[in-house]
C-alpha cells in the first residue's frame, strides 16, 4: 500500500470528513474494469454522500460515473457488461398517491401511524441503472417503500430486487378492529419481533422479492406472507430464484433462516433446504447443480463458526466444507471506516471450489475451499483486513478491498492464487499526504487467569520518545459483540486518541471471533466472569512496557464492550477514568426491552428472568455498583433498540444516588451503530466528548 504517513500533522475529530471509504467492488463479465464505490461523509448537508467509480483492471485513472448529492450504492454489472444497476436515494418518480407519509418514512415501518400527506418526505432507494456508452441514469422502480438489492437475470432482460409490501390488513386482530375510535397514532403489537435496531417498528410490514424489466416498467411481486425474503439469487438459466426465510409456523420463537426457491415468473416457493439451523448467502454453481450457502445447524449462531457448505440444486441436506480449519467464513474485523458489502461465496469456474473471507488472528482473508478434499488455503496474507471481493467470470482475477490500521482501505487486484497484487486506487493520497498516522505494534500476553495467550495490538502517542523516560497516559479499548475482533483495520478514533498523545491498546479478549469455535464461545454464561481477566491481563501488558502512567490508564468499549467496562469498574479500581458507550448493566432487564434480548440475551447470559434471575443479576454490572468509583461518563443513543437507553438510565440514576462521579450524555435519535453509521455531526459530539472526558481525568 502507498505510505505517505510517516510525517505530518497530527489527525483531528474533523478530519473524519476527509476520508474516502472504498467498498464493494465488482468485476464487469469481461473483468477489464471494476466499478466500487466511494463513500464521504457531507459536513454541509450533515449526511453522506456515496457515488460509483471505475476502473480499469490494467490501472489507469479511476472515474466517477454517478454524480449528484445522492447516495449511490450497490453497482450490479448488467450479463452484457454495458450498464450497471445501482441503488439510489437520488430524487425519484413514484406511482400517484404512494409518497411515504410524514410517519412512516422507513421502508420498515409497517405500525398504524398518523399520516400527513402535505408533508416533505426523505428520499428513498430506488433502483437505476446506467448504461456505459454515455447518458443519465434511468429509474427502473417505483416501489412506495423503496427497492433494494438489485440483481440481474442471467439473460439480461429482468432486474430481481427486494421491497416491503404495505401492512398486512388480515393481521388485524378482532379486540382492535372492534374500537371504534382507536387514537391514530397507537401501534397495535401483538409479536415479539415488533422492533430492530437501525429499522424502528417493523410490526406487519415485510420484506418480499420482485422483478422488474431492465427497461423499467410494471413490477412483479415474486414471494408473499408474513415473513421476510431476502439474498436473491438467480439460477444460470434464468428459471428460478433461490432466497433466503424462516417460513417454519413457529417463527415467533426461533431464529431459523432456510433457502427457498420461487420461479422466476412467481408461483409457490418451496424449499431447497428445511433446517433446524441458520443458512444464507445462497449462490447457484455454474452449472446450476447446487448452491453454496453459508451457516451453521443451530440457529443461534452467536460466537460459532459461519461454515460454508453446498446443497443439491433440487434441494436435500447440506455439505460442510473446510470445517477442520475451525474457521469462521464472515469478515468480523471491526473499524470504524468500512463501506457498503455484500459478502456470499464465489464459485470457481470449473465448479471444483469456493472462495470466502475469514477471519483469523486480527485479519480477514480472502480463502479458497477445496470441494474435493475440504483443503482450506488463504489466497491473500498480511496484517491486513480484506473486506470485499470480486472474482472474475473467466477465474483468474480477484479485485478487493483491503486496509490496515494505518491505511484506509483502497482497491487492489492480483490473480487468483493473489500474486502479482496490484494497488488500483488512491483516494487517500491527499490526506495520507498530510496528517501522521501510527503504526500498530501487536503484542502477546497472558490472560490474569494464567490459563491463555491473548493478542492485542498498541498504538504509540504521536510524538513517542522511546527511552527518553516520559510516562504517558493511556486508554484501553474493549470492543462489541462479543463476537467480533479488533485487528489490522484503521480506526479514526483511536489513531485520534494517539493524535490527543495517548498509549491505545486494542485486544481480542475471550469471547472474540479469529481463534476457533471454542475461543469465541467460552464466554456463554460467564460474562464478566471469564473475560475480565483477560483485560486485566492487557492492563499488566501496558504497564510492564514502562512507558505508561500506572495512575492515568482509562477505559472505554460500545455494547458488550460498554458492558465490560461497567464490570470492570465494578471490581477493580485501577482505572483512573471510564467511558462507558450503548452499554449493558442489568441482563434482567434487557431480556423484554432489547430487540434481541429474548433470544441473544437467553443463548448468551444462559437464562430467562423467570427461571434464572439470580444468575443474570449477578452477571450484571448494576449488582456491583456500589463498588463503582472510577469517574464515568456514559455515552448512549437514545434510538438505540439493541442496548436500550433504559441500561445507561439504570446506571446513571444508581451511581448519582451514590454521589459518585459520573456524566451522561444522551444523543438523540440515533440507533446502536452511531459510530460506524450515524449522522455526522453526531458522530463528531460524541468523540468530543469521550476525548472530552478522558483529557480531563487523566
Amino acid at each position: 500500500m502507498t505510505d505517505r504517513s510517516a510525517t505530518g500533522r497530527a489527525l483531528t475529530a474533523d478530519d473524519l470528513f476527509q476520508f474516502a471509504i472504498v467498498s464493494d467492488p465488482q468485476l464487469s463479465p469481461d473483468g477489464a474494469r471494476i466499478a466500487y464505490v466511494v463513500t464521504r461523509l457531507d459536513r454541509e448537508a450533515d449526511d453522506y454522500r456515496a457515488a460509483i467509480w471505475l476502473v480499469p483492471t490494467a490501472g489507469g485513472d479511476p472515474v466517477q460515473i454517478s454524480r449528484g448529492t445522492a447516495r449511490d450504492t450497490a453497482p450490479r454489472w448488467s450479463p452484457d457488461g454495458t450498464r450497471i444497476a445501482f441503488v439510489s436515494n437520488r430524487t425519484s418518480d413514484l406511482p400517484p398517491h404512494s409518497a411515504p407519509s410524514e410517519t412512516t418514512t422507513d421502508e420498515n415501518d409497517g405500525s398504524r401511524a398518523k399520516t400527513n400527506a402535505g408533508s416533505e418526505h426523505k428520499p428513498i432507494n430506488q433502483i437505476w441503472t446506467i448504461a456505459l456508452a454515455g447518458g443519465e441514469a434511468r429509474q427502473s422502480t417505483r416501489q412506495r417503500h423503496g427497492a433494494s438489492d438489485p440483481a440481474w437475470s442471467p439473460e439480461g432482460q429482468r432486474i430481481a430486487f427486494i421491497s416491503a409490501t404495505d401492512p398486512s390488513d388480515d393481521l388485524t386482530h378482532a379486540w382492535a378492529a372492534a374500537v371504534d375510535d382507536p387514537v391514530a397514532d397507537e401501534r397495535i403489537i401483538t409479536t415479539i419481533r415488533y422492533r430492530a435496531d437501525g429499522r424502528g417498528f417493523i410490526s406487519n410490514r415485510f420484506k418480499h422479492i420482485w422483478t422488474v424489466a431492465a427497461d423499467g416498467g410494471e413490477a412483479r411481486q415474486l414471494t408473499g406472507g408474513h415473513v421476510d425474503d431476502g439474498e436473491i439469487a438467480w439460477s444460470p438459466d434464468s428459471s428460478r430464484i433461490a432466497f433466503v426465510s424462516n417460513r417454519t409456523v413457529d417463527q415467533e420463537s426461533n431464529s431459523i433462516s432456510a433457502i427457498y426457491v420461487v420461479a422466476a415468473q412467481g408461483g409457490d416457493t418451496r424449499p431447497l433446504l428445511e433446517t433446524d439451523g441458520r443458512f444464507d448467502a445462497p449462490v447457484w454453481s455454474p452449472d446450476g447443480t447446487q448452491l453454496a450457502i453459508f451457516g451453521h445447524t443451530e440457529s443461534e449462531t452467536f460466537g460459532k463458526n459461519i461454515g460454508i457448505w453446498t446443497i443439491p440444486a433440487t434441494g436435500g441436506e447440506p455439505i460442510s466444507h473446510g470445517e477442520a480449519a475451525d474457521l469462521s467464513f464472515t469478515d468480523a474485523c471491526m473499524s470504524d471506516l468500512t463501506g457498503t458489502f455484500d459478502h456470499r461465496p464465489v464459485w470457481s469456474p470449473e465448479g471444483d471450489a469456493l472462495f470466502a473471507l475469514a477471519s483469523t488472528q486480527g485479519t480477514t482473508h480472502i480463502h479458497r475451499v477445496d470441494l474435493g478434499d475440504g483443503a482450506v488455503t488463504p489466497i491473500t496474507t498480511g496484517d491486513r483486513r480484506v473486506s470485499a471481493f470480486s472474482l472474475a467470470a473467466d477465474g483468474r482475477t480477484l479485485a478487493f478491498i483491503a486496509g490496515d490500521a494505518r491505511h484506509p482501505n483502497e482497491l487492489v487486484v492480483a490473480s487468483v492464487t493473489g500474486r502479482r497484487e496490484r494497488q488500483l486506487t488512491d483516494h487517500n493520497r491527499s490526506l495520507l499526504a498530510e496528517v501522521a498516522l501510527v503504526a500498530a505494534e501487536e503484542v502477546r500476553f497472558p490472560s490474569e487467569a494464567g490459563d491463555l495467550e491473548l493478542q492485542g495490538w498498541v498504538l504509540k502517542p504521536r510524538g513517542f520518545r522511546p527511552g527518553a523516560g516520559i510516562k504517558y497516559p493511556a486508554i484501553l479499548q474493549i470492543h462489541g459483540g462479543p463476537h467480533g475482533m479488533y485487528g489490522h483495520a484503521l480506526f479514526h478514533e483511536m489513531q485520534l486518541m494517539a493524535a490527543r498523545g495517548y498509549v491505545v491498546m486494542f485486544t481480542n479478549p475471550r469471547g472474540s471471533v479469529g481463534y476457533g469455535e471454542a475461543f469465541s464461545t467460552s464466554t456463554r454464561g460467564k460474562w464478566g466472569e471469564s473475560d475480565a481477566p483477560d483485560i486485566l491481563g492487557a492492563l499488566d501488558a501496558l504497564l510492564a512496557t514502562g512507558y505508561v502512567d500506572e495512575r492515568r490508564v482509562g477505559v472505554t468499549g460500545g455494547s458488550y464492550g460498554g458492558y465490560l467496562t461497567n464490570w470492570m469498574i465494578g471490581h477493580t479500581d485501577r482505572f483512573a477514568a471510564a467511558v462507558t458507550q450503548r452499554c449493558v448493566s442489568n441482563f434482567y432487564s434487557m431480556y423484554g426491552t432489547s430487540d434481541i434480548g429474548f433470544n441473544f440475551g437467553q443463548y448468551e447470559f444462559g437464562g430467562t428472568p423467570w427461571d434464572d434471575a439470580d444468575h443474570l443479576l449477578r452477571l450484571s454490572p448494576i449488582s456491583s455498583v456500589a463498588a463503582m468509583t472510577t469517574p464515568l461518563l456514559i455515552i448512549h443513543n437514545e434510538g438505540d433498540l439493541r442496548c436500550p437507553i433504559e441500561q445507561a438510565e439504570q446506571l446513571f440514576t444508581a451511581l448519582k444516588r451514590l454521589g459518585r462521579e459520573v456524566g451522561f450524555v444522551r444523543i438523540p435519535e440515533e440507533d446502536h451503530n452511531l459510530s460506524r453509521t450515524g449522522k455526522p455531526s453526531r458522530r463528531l459530539a460524541r468523540l468530543h466528548h469521550l476525548i472530552g472526558w478522558f483529557d480531563s481525568h487523566l
